[in-house]
């Protein structure tokens, strides 16, 4: 054949089909055998793809000539095998030499092609832009097959060990298709435990996430990547890392953009859990610190905004004095500045949008789960959640809430981790119009909302509206260097967190004092973190308010204290229905008279000369009742026994009582209770001034200077 066969060998070929069909018999076989030489064969092999059709189309012709069907077939095996050799030369050197990029140009990662040289195929597979495949060999005749166990490549490209728990994460890749018409492929990264690929049962569960594995192809997959990882383990780099922001064991501090630590500490890489991305792109910083300082001096006469940057930086305080979880919550009539003040405290970190993909502010309209897996990325950073109303269904809202407050997971399994627990100790910021504490009836939930009451942008509606649009427009520009700032201090001056915890104590049992109920020192304790925030803040240069937000807080632990004591309330309520209703007992003057209710007697009254001594309610007509006033039986009932509110036999909540001539075991409250309440309800005034009072020798307590704060600094 010429040289240039390859290039004409279509032509050729097509010449060579009406020759031989024109040709005599007895010359057909060799004018066949004469073309067919081995170059001929490599040729076609080399053109056969993109034109698949024509090429079928002539040897279908040739076949068909009389004498030559088995010698075409034999050449048609010829050429196949051919073009296996030279695609599997192709693929097997691109692998060899990790030239995926060269096919998938710019979509492939640098630190892949520059920082992961010589990756190599394990025995037994065979890797190309159309998947994975593994490779069977024939015993009897040497030939080898692929099958395909993967419908795109997916390697291991770095390897990770969690700081905290030394899991082992790693990430894997794959091509994945932009669809016709819409470019070239591009890699996908997609980070798990070390576990999930290695286990097929695991593995499905990167079918959602994109990735090319069956239930069918999982085992396969399973064992190609345990292969890949076999044969490349001392080229795929293993480093340490953590998959939450915020504290790190070793008292670093790690944010998407930066490991912020001292020099001692070890690098830390982050490993982000599926889904946080939109979070991570949210962190960031823009503008200056001068500007944003600039946006807090339009604040300084809005003290209930400053509560907002202070409530954000508490949340960094939470793990070095010790200090549960909680949520700072701005309820108000709607354009009263509450998401402008969610809005300064998301700037405190990064980037301050409500109604962006890369927004620090998300909407209550959320999912419980996805709030669990966001308070525990977050780990120590502040969780934003604006307006309440958005929630459909409230009940959401309190689980929401309860389920913070516990400041655990449910352990649920995920991608990143089987059955991992999440935790998180930071502060939920929240707005609505009604208050959070009234989604919920759970006492202990209810303790740890400070409800922060009034508008946080003040003043006559123009006014408010022109610093809330100016504020929201500066915030755009200038945002994340507070939380920054605030971090590197708190690193640098680790010496003096025990004078933290100390001053925290202090102002605590300070702030303690205004109730003396256990609620309001729980209370105490937050408000406590927001003023040493506070401190902190204005350490670092941000300007003080010109009036003092602490009288908001304090008013918030009076708020709180009586809001919370659900069984308070439940034991006033379950008394003020039965004097409604006394008809409904029997034994009472009216009941007598009326005889029984057609529902039937729901306790007993018995009357002193007009003065009641006992209300007795049979258990399931009073659970009934509460449920009814919005409270929970067996959350407020025991604690009704607990307290001594009620006539009780030698265990439990209830007595026998005789109700028209029958033994009923009842819950029997106390009159000189009731009254005890009601006497502790009326507000005595001389007392409020002197508590009042009080206040103001309690602000200057807590206040301590701040040169002598950071004088003792150590900068370990």
């Amino acid at each position: 054949m010429p040289d240039s066969a390859t290039t004409n060998i279509l032509d050729d070929l097509k010449k060579l089909t009406d020759d031989l069909v024109a040709a005599a018999p007895a010359d057909r076989a060799g004018a066949f055998s004469a073309f067919f030489t081995l170059d001929a064969i490599e040729a076609l092999a080399e053109v056969w793809e993109e034109n698949e059709f024509q090429c079928d189309s002539l040897f279908a012709i040739i076949a068909s000539v009389r004498g030559l069907s088995g010698k075409s077939k034999a050449i048609l095996q010829s050429i196949k095998g051919a073009r296996r050799r030279a695609k599997q030369q192709r693929n097997r050197g691109m692998i060899d030499q990790l030239n995926l990029q060269n096919l998938l140009s710019e979509s492939l990662p640098d630190y892949l092609s520059k920082g992961l040289p010589g990756l190599m195929i394990p025995g037994g597979f065979d890797v190309d832009l159309g998947g994975v495949y593994s490779v069977v060999l024939d015993v009897e005749d040497g030939s080898s097959r692929r099958e395909k166990i993967c419908s795109a490549p997916i390697i291991i490209t770095r390897r990770g060990r969690d700081a905290e728990s030394g899991h082992m994460q790693v990430e894997v890749m794959w091509v994945e298709s932009a669809g016709p018409g819409k470019g070239e492929p591009s890699w996908r990264a997609h980070t798990v435990e070390r576990s999930v690929l290695l286990d097929a049962r695991k593995l499905t569960g990167l079918i959602d996430a994109g990735a090319p594995v069956t239930s069918v192809t999982c085992h396969d997959v399973v064992r190609w990547l345990t292969a890949f990882e076999d044969i490349n383990q001392h080229k795929i780099p293993l480093t340490v890392g953590s998959t939450r922001l915020g504290w790190q064991r070793n008292g670093s501090f790690l944010l998407p953009d930066g490991h912020i630590k001292l020099s001692t500490h070890p690098e830390l890489t982050l490993f982000p859990m599926e889904g946080m991305e939109p979070i991570m792109k949210s962190l960031k910083v823009g503008g200056t610190w001068e500007e944003w300082l600039g946006i807090v001096e339009i604040l300084r006469d809005h003290p209930l905004a400053m509560l907002a940057i202070y409530a954000s930086v508490a949340s960094v305080l939470q793990h070095i004095v010790k200090c549960s979880n909680y949520a700072v919550d701005w309820s108000n009539e709607t354009s009263s500045g509450k998401t402008t003040a969610l809005r300064v405290a998301a700037s405190v970190w990064g980037y301050p949008a409500d109604d962006d993909d890369e927004g620090f502010i998300y909407s209550w309209d959320t999912t419980k789960v996805w709030v669990e897996r966001a308070a525990g990325f977050l780990h120590s950073l502040p969780l934003i959640l604006d307006e309440t109303k958005r929630v459909k269904n409230p009940k959401r809202v309190a689980d929401t809430l309860y389920d913070f407050c516990s400041g655990k997971g449910k352990g649920r399994g995920t991608l990143q981790g089987v059955d991992k627990i999440l935790t998180w100790n930071t502060v939920l910021l929240s707005t609505g119009e009604q208050r959070l504490t009234s989604f919920t009836n759970d006492g202990g939930t209810r303790a740890r909302v400070l409800a922060l009451q009034g508008a946080p942008i003040a003043g006559p509606a123009r006014t408010a509206g022109i610093v809330a649009n100016t504020v929201r427009g500066r915030l755009y520009g200038h945002y994340g260097h507070l939380g920054r700032k605030v971090v590197e201090y708190l690193v640098f001056h680790h010496g003096i967190w025990d004078q933290f915890r100390a001053e925290f104590e202090k102002r605590r049992d300070s702030y303690a004092g205004i109730t003396n109920t256990a609620v309001g020192g729980r209370l105490a304790a937050y408000v406590a973190s927001i003023d040493l925030a506070r401190a902190v803040c204005e350490t670092i240069g941000v300007p003080s308010p010109t009036r003092d937000p602490i009288e908001y807080l304090i008013q918030a632990i009076r708020d709180g204290s009586s809001d919370s004591d659900r069984a308070r309330d439940a034991f006033l309520g379950a008394a003020s229905w039965a004097a409604m209703n006394r008809h409904r007992f029997w034994g009472s003057r009216v009941a007598l008279v009326e005889g029984m209710p057609g529902s039937g007697w729901v306790g007993r009254w018995d009357d002193d000369n007009d003065r009641w001594t006992e209300i007795c309610f049979e258990p399931y007509a009073l659970r009934n009742i509460l449920e009814r006033l919005g409270f929970i039986y067996d959350e407020v009932v025991p604690r009704w026994g607990a307290r001594g509110w009620l006539e009780v036999a030698a265990r439990g909540v209830t007595r026998s009582k005789r109700i028209d001539g029958i033994a009923t075991a009842c819950v029997c409250m106390r009159r000189d209770i009731y009254e005890d309440i009601i006497h502790a309800e009326r507000p005595d005034v001389a007392a409020m001034e002197v508590a009042d009072a009080q206040l103001e020798l309690i602000a200057e307590q807590v206040n301590f200077g701040n040169a002598s704060w950071s004088s003792q600094a150590t900068g370990d």
